[in-house]
């Protein structure tokens, strides 16, 4: 397992670390990085665990024999560390903070932390008669006492886990980067009847000022489609702790291609529901984009066999991103396993976004050394 950075000297250059947790296209993208942008330079860094299991982080690994010279490059650094916190999460936590730990014990200037996936947002509050953790808040707060200056995630669950990131790090240092962008340039592409197309949430219509309700009006706007009869809502309650069922629909799917737009799937319980009730009101077809496609245990498998009367799929095609690179791997196992599902499943990739973001952060950091450059040339 290793970490690889992209590194700084002089405060010119920036460090770009990347965990075990992150996507082959996140990764090859940090490299062009490298490769094109001559203030960027990568160099190895990795992480290991002892027989114990626990986590370990070394910067300039393999590299002991430049220590001066990597010493010098690290001292008053910009280090920015990429790392998806997802399956396994514990790990993956630990890692990132190890990573920031050291980074700062050994001289650098600034941490960033960018996490393609954030866990723990849905821990977002507290509840009544209950001593529950709120680790949406807690796991930002780990992150800024191990020495991070500034994260960047995506689609990050709830406006209440973005506040306790801006609480805890400053409004203008927690960035937060949205997919929708990515969904509406593929509805964009399609070819046909736009009024046809017909987009929503699988949920949350129940909420005020709900970001999945929201989400989905921005991509149909993005998309192109039509203000009218474009979007369908639906309503949901909690039967169990992760069991809920739909008690109210509204939109005019009859005939239409179906859009459902999650930030995030876990158990797919909550995506299948949906599709069913819009195939139940006559929907020709459903398609679910989800950005962080967690599926515990089996349950991409379970969602993307389900079939309703009749025998044809609930979900006819589904995109995913790559923030949780696990999907990636769960993805090939059933490829094997269900001829004719490469079809059916695609990956969006978030990669551009995210190092577009990275390129941005380096650039900004590279503005106060040339105006102080340039006032003192005019002293």
């Amino acid at each position: 397992m290793s970490f690889y950075m992209a590194a700084t000297r002089k405060h010119n250059k920036s460090l770009i670390v990347t965990g075990r947790n992150v996507s082959p296209a996140l990764e090859k993208a940090l490299d062009g990085l490298g490769h094109t942008d001559g203030t960027i330079e990568k160099i190895p860094a990795s992480i290991a665990a002892f027989s114990s299991g626990e986590s370990f982080a070394e910067l300039f690994f393999g590299d002991e024999d430049q220590y001066d010279q990597n010493a010098e490059k690290l001292k008053g650094a910009n280090l920015i560390i990429v790392q998806s916190v997802s399956a396994p999460v514990a790990d993956s936590a630990m890692e990132l903070l190890l990573a920031v730990t050291t980074a700062k014990r050994y001289g650098a200037a600034s941490v960033t932390a960018v996490m393609p996936f954030a866990a723990f947002a849905r821990q977002d509050r507290e509840f009544e008669r209950r001593f529950a953790s709120v680790a949406a808040e807690d796991f930002a707060k780990l992150l800024k006492a191990a020495g991070a200056d500034q994260i960047v995630t995506v689609d990050l669950h709830s406006k209440a886990a973005e506040a306790f990131y801006k609480k805890h790090f400053g409004a203008d240092k927690a960035h937060f980067l949205g997919t929708a962008q990515l969904a509406a340039e593929k509805l964009a592409g399609k070819t046909g009847d736009k009024t046809k197309i017909v987009i929503g949430a699988p949920d949350g219509a129940d909420k005020p000022h709900d970001r999945g309700q929201a989400r989905a009006a921005a991509v149909a706007k993005a998309a192109g489609l039509p203000e009218k009869g474009a979007l369908f809502k639906i309503w949901k309650e909690h039967t169990g702790i992760n069991a809920t069922k739909i008690n109210r629909f509204e939109g005019d799917v009859a005939g239409k291609d179906c859009i459902v737009i999650d930030d995030m799937t876990d158990s797919g319980g909550t995506l299948k529901n949906a599709a069913r009730i819009l195939k139940k009101n006559g929907a020709k077809t459903v398609t679910c984009y989800v950005t962080h496609g967690l599926f515990s245990g089996n349950a991409l498998e379970r969602l993307v066999t389900d079939k309703i009367a009749g025998g044809s799929y609930t979900i006819d095609r589904l995109a995913v991103s790559d923030t949780a690179p696990d999907v990636l791997k769960k993805l090939e196992r059933l490829k094997a396993q269900y001829p004719g599902l490469e079809k059916r499943v695609t990956v969006l990739s978030t990669a551009d976004l995210i190092a577009d973001k990275i390129k941005s952060l380096h650039s900004a950091e590279q503005k106060p050394q040339a105006q102080k450059t340039n006032g003192l040339k005019r002293g």
